[in-house]
């Protein structure tokens, strides 16, 4: 029930956020937690007081740079109201005179989650927007941001005697390394919430640690979930069965995309007939399907409607990689029926025939 009544909210383009103005910001340092223990550079540092006054220049560059949070298709909401990020957003949703004492608290949040082995020293922005547009409604909106990674660039300078340039360092308006902006709306569901994190590996902790926020299941994150499954389910289980062979594998998921391609809507049933066929590879799908569910806590639905955007970001992974020995790998995005595998007798060794109509 708790899905449904959120999904009413959710719809392609739904949030407006150019009209957005930017009511107040504090920015805080969050310590390196790698540095050794009495090391200033270890600790936070806290602002005395929010910034007091941002010309209209600035409020522009600021909203394009903290817009970057809503980039990501997915939608996101708290899993609990009673964590703590959650808990200092809604304090601050209700009275706004809280909203210096949250930003420590939040910066604490964050720093309290760190790894120890840490070696960044970032800059951690808590903002308050207002006049943002959700569906039909204008809300408030708490924006959560931090830089981490510095560029370099040049600044030109002019006196009265020649033109110089100078080289200093400073933060990408283009790359936003974590964010998220939080909607005062459906508080009772976990609000509404944008999330982007750009790291990758083991070092992500921003959506789940921090934020502790969960996506919300709309037809993207289905689309994308579900072709994600066949891609895993192709590398870690069709690759083990030595009674399939690497044209079937190649098949199985370029007809799974022809599928998400040809098809407004998804129904397993459908799809396991006409892709999979093979009772046996259905049951092991089915199981594999089971797993990535109670691995990511996900729902894994038997019909959705099927998602154009999803799909199109999933065709730059699925692909199958056949690797000959430790000399070759060969990349197939489409077409196997363009590949032919043999066996030369004279050399003694198994070869693929590429089929090929222009060289680009």
């Amino acid at each position: 029930m708790t899905e449904i009544l959120l999904l009413l909210h959710i719809l392609r383009g739904m949030i407006q956020f150019e009209q957005s103005t930017i009511d107040s910001i504090v920015i805080h340092k969050i310590g390196m937690k790698a540095a050794q223990e009495g090391d200033s550079m270890r600790e936070n540092f806290y602002s005395k007081h929010e910034i007091q006054f941002i010309d209209e220049q600035t409020q522009m560059i600021l909203n394009t740079y903290f817009s970057l949070a809503l980039k990501s298709p997915d939608l996101y909401r708290f899993k609990d109201n009673n964590a703590a990020v959650a808990n200092e957003i809604s304090q601050v949703f209700k009275d706004k005179s809280k909203f210096y004492e949250s930003s420590i608290r939040l910066a604490e949040a964050l720093y309290d989650i760190l790894d120890e082995t840490d070696e960044t020293r970032s800059e951690f922005y808590v903002v308050h927007f207002s006049n943002c547009q959700v569906d039909d409604q204008t809300v408030d909106a708490i924006g959560i941001f931090k830089s981490e990674h510095k560029e370099t660039f040049l600044k030109i300078l002019q006196n009265e005697n020649e033109v110089n340039f100078q080289a200093d360092c400073g933060i990408s308006l283009k790359k936003l390394d974590k964010g998220c902006i939080i909607f005062n709306i459906d508080e009772e569901y976990g609000y509404l919430l944008k999330a982007h994190d750009s790291s990758k590996g083991d070092n992500v902790y921003w959506i789940d640690k921090f934020l502790e926020a969960k996506v919300i299941e709309n037809e993207y994150f289905n689309t994308e979930s579900f072709l994600k499954i066949c891609k895993e389910f192709n590398d870690e289980c069709l690759a083990q069965d030595e009674n399939i062979k690497n044209e079937e594998r190649i098949r199985f998921l370029q007809n799974s995309l022809n599928y998400f391609q040809t098809n407004p809507t998804f129904n397993a049933d459908q799809f396991n007939k006409e892709i999979i066929g093979n009772e046996h590879v259905i049951e092991q799908f089915d199981n594999f399907k089971q797993r990535y569910r109670n691995q990511f806590d996900v729902e894994a639905p038997s019909s959705f409607n099927i998602d154009e955007i999803a799909v199109k970001k999933s065709k730059k992974y699925l692909r199958s990689v056949i690797k000959l020995d430790k000399n070759f790998h060969i990349y197939v995005h489409s077409r196997p029926e363009y590949l032919e595998r043999g066996y030369d007798e004279n050399k003694g060794k198994s070869f693929y025939k590429v089929f090929f109509e222009v060289e680009s």
